[in-house]
């Protein structure tokens, strides 16, 4: 995270108001505060007329004018903004900005949230829905959105220290480049692309609203992707920023949950000796294991203020990668254990002793469940799982309508429910997992069933999708679509 060292300055003037309010000054008062940057990066500057030297580093560069202070009440209600913000430095690496607040009706005693918003839209009243499209990102004429915001309470205090501001940028930031030893073979990297993406972002993180300051936000719960989901034909180009050796593109976040079978995939081009070799959809935003293979099943989100650096190490029928999550100022990894792809049954099987003891036998029956009052069990859709590694692994069943109307149950092999999800572990047994209708009213509609895990080291919103429903060409539940992920539940 970017740092903002923030305080607001008052005359020293106070107003009694009759019910023992205290409202600072109208005539003076002043926001002022400080945007730290790391000392290793390289000096910014502001104000200048070219774009290009509008900060030599694009990842934290701030575009004149683009910098907005706002003030919230205790309801998140837009109280006002600062005005006619100047700036000036304090050093190669700090800059301080003095901003009029003078119209804003703040009274000491009360706490307020001050937003910093930076490159991103004019502010308006439900900041939470301003959105960026892509093409404001894109470098090299481009600006990253940032915002950073903490909680505090005024007082009759000349200079009211707020401490620090921490600034989360929107948009996650993706690295193509060869391996030291590619490089220094001869290998040149002339193109990289992404096929799928969201077209526009959020500026707001998730859970903004509900804390005190950015750092108290999970720097992966704030994902908050905004579905606009585009295919760009030919593919979104990666600019070039090391030539023949590293390409970079900033995105919008995105969900991989939005799209079951459009999901981000990086086509790249090498050259050598004059000779073109094209790998499309060759990266993928995944697991990859030791081999430098992409792990079935294991994509994840693309989540703000997140770098996704891929090293292309070799080549054989496909590219050998090393790969690498990390949080983009911190430094701090996603990927921090070893990532084993569980062993388990797929497809799962219907709830009947036929498939119980020979579960390769081919499903014919429909995927189907009927709502019945008197057992509501009786009209479960019901089937068996396994799975065997890694040992203790957690799974959860889950079906993407509310539970109000749907209820899951999980039984071992001695019918015995298994209530606490802490059971639902991988071992060398058979779980039968039942997904029972509680609304009458809903027959006719589709319920779509999976199941999901999370390793103890991944971020819980990682959770990802387990195939169950066979291979995408060759699906083993009847009328569930081309998902081998889910299984299309009809009620009847």
């Amino acid at each position: 995270m970017l740092m903002l060292i923030a305080m607001i300055a008052m005359t020293s003037c106070i107003y009694d108001y009759p019910h023992g309010d205290e409202i600072i000054d109208e005539e003076g008062r002043r926001v002022v505060f400080s945007l730290r940057i790391d000392e290793e990066l390289a000096t910014r500057t502001w104000g200048d007329d070219n774009d290009a030297d509008l900060g030599t580093s694009f990842d934290s560069r701030i575009k004149d004018g683009a910098l907005q202070v706002l003030f919230y009440d205790y309801n998140n209600r837009l109280m006002g903004k600062a005005e006619s913000i100047m700036y000036w430095s304090e050093s190669s690496a700090v800059y301080t900005f003095v901003g009029d607040i003078s119209h804003i009706n703040l009274i000491a005693g009360n706490t307020y949230k001050v937003v910093v918003l930076v490159n991103c839209p004019e502010a308006i009243e439900k900041i939470s829905s301003l959105i960026y499209s892509i093409g404001d990102i894109s470098y090299p004429d481009g600006y990253i959105p940032m915002v950073g915001f903490m909680q505090h309470t005024l007082s009759v205090d000349n200079l009211q220290q707020l401490g620090t501001i921490d600034v989360l940028r929107s948009v996650a930031k993706t690295v193509v480049r060869l391996s030291d030893a590619m490089y220094d073979n001869g290998y040149r990297l002339t193109s990289a692309s992404i096929d799928h993406h969201n077209a526009e972002g959020y500026c707001m993180p998730k859970g903004w609203e509900s804390v005190s300051r950015t750092k108290d936000l999970s720097q992966e719960e704030c994902h908050n992707s905004l579905h606009s989901h585009h295919n760009h034909g030919d593919g979104l180009s990666f600019a070039s920023t090391i030539a023949g050796k590293e390409m970079t593109i900033y995105l919008p976040e995105f969900n991989v949950l939005h799209t079951a079978d459009n999901r981000p995939s990086i086509s790249v081009t090498l050259n050598r000796d004059g000779a073109d070799m094209i790998y499309s959809n060759a990266i993928s935003f995944c697991q990859y294991d030791s081999k430098g293979e992409a792990i079935p099943g294991s994509e994840y989100n693309i989540t703000r203020n997140h770098l996704y650096n891929y090293t292309i190490s070799g080549i054989s029928s496909s590219l050998l990668l090393e790969y690498e999550v990390v949080e983009w100022e911190d430094g701090g990894t996603w990927n921090r254990g070893v990532f084993q792809y569980p062993t388990y049954h797929n497809p799962v099987i219907p709830d009947l002793q036929e498939y119980l003891h020979n579960p390769e036998k081919p499903i014919t029956t429909s995927p189907v469940m009927t709502y019945n009052n008197v057992n509501p069990e009786a009209g479960a859709f019901s089937v068996w799982f396994r799975m065997t590694e890694p040992i203790g692994q957690k799974w959860m069943p889950v079906v993407d309508q509310s539970d109000m109307d749907y209820t899951i149950k999980v039984y071992d092999l001695s019918h015995r429910e298994l209530t606490s999800p802490s059971q639902w572990v991988a071992a060398d047994t058979w779980y039968n997992i039942k997904v029972i209708p509680r609304n009458a009213n809903k027959a006719g509609d589709i319920v779509n069933f999976g199941i999901t895990y999370t390793q103890d080291w991944m971020p819980s919103e990682m959770s990802m999708y387990l195939l169950i429903n066979g291979e995408s060409e060759d699906i083993a539940w009847p009328n569930s679509g081309n998902s081998p992920q889910r299984i299309a539940i009809l009620q009847q």
